[in-house]
Parts: C-alpha cells; sequence; structure tokens
C-alpha cells in the first residue's frame, strides 16, 4: 500500500498541462503523457496502459531506459523551478501493474481499433527484430497488415538483449514484451538466422529494414 501511495502522491505531482509539453516536445513517440498519469490519478490502470499502447508498445521497456531527463522529464515543466514529474517511473508502473492484472497489448488494440478499418491482403517484411522491427511489426499487425521479420540472430530483441546490463532492464521484461507484440498475429512468420542479401527472397507488398546497431 505504501508503494502504491508514493505513486499516487508522484501522479498527483503531475500538473496534466493542456499544452502537453513532455508529450510535443520531450516524448519522440508523442505519447500522451498527462492523460496516462490522470488514470493513474483515478486508479484507472488498463487506461493509463491503454493511453500508452496508442503510441508506443514498448512502455515497460521505455520507462526504465528511455533517456528521460533529455526528453519527457526534461521538457516537464514542474521541472523548471524544481524536480520534474516521474514520468518514466510512472510508465513503468503502468506496465507492470498491465501485467499483473492481465491485461494485453492485443486486449487493447482491439479497443483502440473498434469500428476501424483494417487493411487486408498486404504482406511486409521486416528486416531486422529489434525494438525498431518490432514496434513496426506491432502496429502493422494492429492494422491487419501480415509480417514477416527477418532476424540474423537466433533471437529477437536486438539492442535489447545483448546490449543493455540486466540491472537496468530485465531479460523477462523484454521476453514478456516481445510475446505480447507476437500474440497479436498468430500468422506472423518469424524467421531467425536469416541474412539480407544471403538467405532472403521477398515477395512482399513491402519491406521496412530496421537493421539497428551492428
Amino acid at each position: 500500500m505504501e508503494a502504491i501511495n508514493e505513486i499516487i502522491n508522484k501522479a498527483n505531482y503531475c500538473l496534466g498541462c493542456k499544452v502537453k509539453p513532455c508529450s510535443i516536445k520531450g516524448c519522440p513517440l508523442n505519447n500522451d503523457i498527462p492523460k496516462f498519469i490522470e488514470h493513474i490519478k483515478q486508479n484507472n490502470y488498463y487506461e493509463a496502459y491503454k493511453t500508452l499502447c496508442n503510441t508506443t508498445v514498448l512502455p515497460g521497456i521505455c520507462g526504465r531506459i528511455c533517456p528521460h531527463m533529455k526528453q519527457c522529464q526534461g521538457s516537464c515543466i514542474r521541472g523548471i523551478k524544481g524536480v520534474p514529474v516521474s514520468i518514466g517511473e510512472l510508465e513503468s508502473f503502468v506496465y507492470d501493474k498491465a501485467k499483473e492484472n492481465g491485461y494485453t497489448l492485443r486486449e487493447c488494440f482491439e479497443d483502440i481499433k473498434k469500428n476501424n478499418n483494417t487493411v487486408l491482403n498486404k504482406k511486409v517484411a521486416i528486416i531486422g527484430g529489434g525494438p525498431c522491427g518490432l514496434t513496426a511489426a506491432a502496429f502493422m499487425a494492429k492494422e491487419g497488415i501480415k509480417v514477416t521479420i527477418y532476424e540474423r540472430n537466433d533471437y529477437l530483441g536486438g539492442l535489447l538483449m545483448y546490449g543493455i546490463p540486466e540491472f537496468r532492464l530485465s531479460k523477462d521484461i523484454v521476453n514478456k514484451t516481445i510475446k505480447d507484440i507476437l500474440d497479436l498475429d498468430k500468422g506472423s512468420i518469424i524467421e531467425l538466422n536469416r541474412l539480407a542479401g544471403e538467405h532472403i527472397d521477398l515477395y512482399c507488398n513491402g519491406t521496412l529494414v530496421a537493421k539497428g546497431e551492428v
């Protein structure tokens, strides 16, 4: 209870700015930060998670490893004369609460997509199964596009798996995030140990190259 009260206090510290500099200026993804924090204030963790999922499929990761002081927290109005809102910590909390309560990315996407059309009979190849490729795959799956991910390694996740120490980002969180993305479309095809230009012939409507760091 003490931990929850601390989170609520940190959420209440947010002014809920209408101009949203943290979102518009600070966040590369334009996450609606005041909105998801407002849902935390109301103890509505599903809506907080759904708000984040509208623009990111990596809240549990970005909440932990993004350079918040250079981005969202660096643009926080509270930070002008004091300490900025703990946006990264609140984002991580929402993800952890979502997993604790059994909320899924698929459930959120279905909620967001109600009454919206999807793109049918389209296929896209994604070269690279790191954070960029996985994010692209998720948002394409949301639109009904069939995705094939080609990854040169024998695992997905890219830099998230080999470039960040465990104390900063648990591999368990990375694996849960990847599972959430792959569960969006059971028809998604994952081709591991496949190198572009050597193993791959592409017959798709489009190709996205998300090569990441070499």
